[in-house]
């Protein structure tokens, strides 16, 4: 009975340990401002509820993903948003670099104040 328990518990064992994760890591930075780090840039990833900040060095990162192809979101205050499509395999870390440009402004269609004085 003892060796039927050590087996179980071997194949058991065995299988927990083979499921190989797999990451991502990357830098955000600004294409606006000499490639500058992107403090407080917002990463998630598509579909799911995933999400993260990056640091002071405009690093971030994603640990224990399963292998397989995502789409990365990142957005930050005044930038445009932008979608990244990354294939990571079982048991490797995926790079990603990344610059956001300023988003433009349109002022079309917005109506003009008239200040009238007394």
């Amino acid at each position: 009975m003892k060796q039927v328990f050590f087996l179980f518990t071997l194949m058991i064992c065995s299988l927990s340990f083979g499921q190989e994760t797999s990451s991502i890591q990357g830098n955000i930075l600004d294409g606006e401002l000499f490639n500058e780090p992107l403090l407080m840039a917002t990463v998630s990833i598509e579909n799911t509820s995933l999400s993260t900040h990056t640091n002071f060095h405009g690093k971030f990162e994603f640990d224990n993903l399963t292998p397989g192809a995502y789409n990365l979101i990142v957005q930050f205050l005044g930038y445009e948003t932008i979608k990244l499509p990354v294939t990571i395999a079982s048991g490797e870390t995926t790079n990603v670099q990344a610059s956001l440009q300023a988003k433009t402004l349109s002022l079309i269609g917005i109506s003009t104040i008239k200040i009238v004085s007394k």
